[in-house]
């Protein structure tokens, strides 16, 4: 069973087994190299690794840069 995210403002097929770290993955990402705002709402690399998507939930992700 497949359902629908909204990723950065745009429609998105969710990974069959609904985790937020198998999206990450499906877009090349890895949850630390993120930071994952689910629903308004940002979460801890732990949190995030812990997430089961929903139906239209709407994800925002922002890579973490590091610079001096």
């Amino acid at each position: 069973m497949t359902f629908e995210v909204v990723v950065n403002g745009a429609s998105r097929t969710a990974p069959t087994s609904g985790r937020l770290p198998d999206l990450l993955a499906d877009l090349g990402l890895a949850a630390g190299s993120v930071v994952v705002e689910l629903n308004g709402t940002a979460l801890t690399p732990s949190e995030a690794l812990r997430v089961t998507l929903s139906a239209g939930d709407r994800l925002e992700l922002v890579r973490a840069v590091a610079g001096g």
